[in-house]
């Protein structure tokens, strides 16, 4: 019978990929809720700088342990993936 034994490191690893990963989500419920009459260029700034650091944080936690968990791995890598895409989006059209 196979062994399914996933090292204590590469737990952590994705544990920590999912607390950036579901952080990042409770920015954007935050960031949404704020109105745009008060949304000042310091939020807009600040939150597209938090989103980049939570997003490649998760990203880079989650491809340290693709090597052995693949599956948890790719499954946050494309969630992250695709939350760095947002701020891109604003970015984009504040420009």
């Amino acid at each position: 019978m196979e062994s399914h034994h996933i090292s204590e490191e590469l737990q952590k690893n994705i544990l920590i990929s999912l607390v950036f990963t579901i952080v990042y989500a409770g920015l954007l419920a935050v960031y949404e809720n704020v109105p745009i009459s008060q949304a000042s260029d310091f939020l807009i700034v600040l939150f597209i700088v938090c989103s980049l650091v939570l997003s490649t944080s998760a990203i880079y936690f989650a491809g340290k342990s693709y090597q052995k968990t693949k599956m948890s791995s790719v499954v946050l890598i494309i969630i992250n993936s695709i939350g760095l895409l947002l701020p891109l989006i604003i970015l984009l059209l504040l420009i």
